[in-house]
């Protein structure tokens, strides 16, 4: 019985033909596993440029208010999300710092001094989805953006 299948050509064909295609399976699998693993890390990158875009952002408009003097002020309206991710900001006097899922935009603001309405806070901290207010307050001869 056993020499009857080694004999026979048509078995021997199926035989090679299934290692064919089981090889050939093992290959698209591990091209589909790998173009995965591309295009997650293209999201992960569309995620922190888009944080960045927004730190430049809210950094451009500090620097604005702060420059146009006593009283300026800029109303500025956070995003919902960045690319379908929830994200926070944070800012403070050396600058602006966007956070979602782990990775970071970060923008610079030259020694601005940055609080909160009512002074108490050296950082402030953006939600998501709200309307935010820039304006620049002198108070003892000193000029600083407070965001509300």
């Amino acid at each position: 019985m056993g020499s009857y299948i080694t004999t026979d050509q048509c078995a021997s064909l199926n035989l090679d033909f299934m290692i064919s295609i089981l090889f050939l399976l093992l290959i698209l699998g591990s091209i589909a596993s790998v173009a995965e693993g591309r295009m997650k890390t293209v999201q992960q990158g569309e995620e922190a440029a888009e944080a960045r875009l927004l730190s430049e952002e809210i950094a451009q408009a500090i620097e604005e208010t702060y420059l146009r003097g006593e009283g300026h002020e800029i109303t500025l309206k956070t995003p919902t999300k960045l690319k379908g991710s929830d994200y926070i900001v944070q800012v403070n006097q050396s600058g602006v710092l966007v956070r979602v899922k782990g990775r970071c935009g970060y923008s610079f603001s030259y020694s601005k001094q940055v609080s909160n309405l009512d002074g108490t806070q050296d950082e402030v901290i953006m939600l998501p989805g709200r309307s935010y207010t820039l304006q620049n307050v002198k108070d003892n001869n000193h000029h600083r953006v407070v965001i509300f």
